[in-house]
């Protein structure tokens, strides 16, 4: 029989249930790329292209635009051109006939929340995988959560185990962040880790979350295992966007939140009404208004991004994944980033390239997890 490979829903992100087919960027009977835009599909949580898991002929459309399906479920049917069409036909019968969606976390990637007392003060991190190694250390963005990375944890925990944390101010982490400082975030990044009794970790972060991981491994020499910063602040050549910062930090309401969010994709629509209203509840949480408020002014009083600069050539070697597209953090520039750093320039994507280019930059962290830089 000719290989036929079979296109599936994909799971984007961990809460992942049902996806919803909105077009196909190729017809029946075109030649597909591996890694080519294939399809555009819609989430309660973001809309996305899915991109081809094979190379071969788009031999057949089995959801067509409109329609909803499960994880898992068949979406289409790749294989050459010398596969009869019977085969096809067969192909998709015994898979229909066979399929059952699988369970919620049947695969046991899912996210373990808890709740970490350290340094004084309450954070909330979430834990899934294992294997042998340095854990991957997680650290998100201005105004996110842990939940941000949930279209990178499945990947990455299927290979190692995983902990994605709140930092204090955002999530379900404390609020009190004092001064709102680069320091006191890393301080309380570093008490947690130790509370963990993680000694060695492949340290990931994104934007503010990327200056807390950079300086942290600065300051701690041999702990980063290997360094990835995602659309990293104070990078030099970059330039923050104080109408996101202050602007997210004083909206009241959901409809003043999402021209701000929109500034974070390539693609505005990208952005739906639940990540929106996410936010907006995230925001009428006692404290969280004052927290990022208190974090926006010392990001733009410049004093966090001199001390990230000034760590620069302490924290490498470091892959930093960038795009020239990126309206919040801006672009960095390469040739002043000490040696040992490599930009990967993703620029289909904004400031969000681990959502937006998930495939992308999950490979990228996998091959930084078979690195130890010690």
């Amino acid at each position: 029989m000719a290989a036929i490979t079979p296109v599936r829903m994909p799971k984007w992100g961990l809460s992942m249930q049902e996806g919803k087919i909105v077009d196909w960027w190729k017809a029946e009977g075109a030649e597909v790329r591996e890694g080519e835009d294939l399809v555009d599909i819609e989430t309660a949580k973001i809309n996305n292209v899915f991109e081809a898991p094979a190379s071969g002929v788009l031999r057949r459309i089995v959801a067509r635009p409109g329609d909803t399906l499960p994880v898992g479920a068949l979406i289409a049917v790749l294989a050459g051109g010398e596969a009869a069409d019977a085969e096809i036909e067969a192909f998709i019968a015994e898979f229909q006939a066979n399929f059952t969606p699988e369970d919620e976390d049947a695969d046991g990637l899912g996210l373990q929340l808890s709740t970490i007392k350290a340094d004084g003060r309450s954070m909330r991190i979430g834990r899934a995988g294992a294997g042998e190694g340095p854990p991957v250390v997680l650290i998100h963005g201005y105004a996110s959560d842990l939940n941000s990375w949930a279209f990178n944890i499945p990947a990455l925990a299927a290979q190692r185990a995983v902990l994605a944390l709140d930092l204090p101010g955002h999530g379900a982490s404390d609020k009190d962040v004092g001064g709102g400082s680069l320091a006191e975030l890393i301080q309380a990044v570093a008490a947690l880790l130790d509370a963990e009794g993680i000694a060695r970790a492949h340290l990931v972060g994104h934007s503010l979350g990327a200056a807390v991981a950079l300086v942290l491994a600065a300051e701690r020499p041999g702990f980063a295992a290997s360094l990835t910063l995602i659309a990293p602040a104070c990078l030099p050549g970059g330039r923050l966007n104080e109408e996101f910062l202050t602007g997210v930090a004083e909206a009241q309401r959901a409809k003043d939140l999402k021209p701000l969010l929109e500034m974070l994709t390539a693609d505005p629509g990208v952005v739906t009404r639940e990540m929106v209203e996410d936010v907006a509840k995230s925001k009428r949480l006692d404290g969280a208004e004052e927290a990022l408020t208190a974090i926006s002014r010392s990001l733009l009083s410049g004093s966090d991004c001199e001390l990230a600069r000034a760590r620069l050539s302490q924290a490498g070697p470091a892959v930093v994944i960038a795009s020239h597209r990126d309206r919040i953090v801006g672009a960095p520039d390469e040739g002043a980033l000490p040696d040992g750093f490599e930009v990967v320039w993703i620029d289909e994507a904004g400031h969000l390239p681990h959502l937006e280019r998930a495939a992308e930059v999950n490979a990228i962290l996998l091959r930084q997890m078979a690195r130890d830089r010690r």
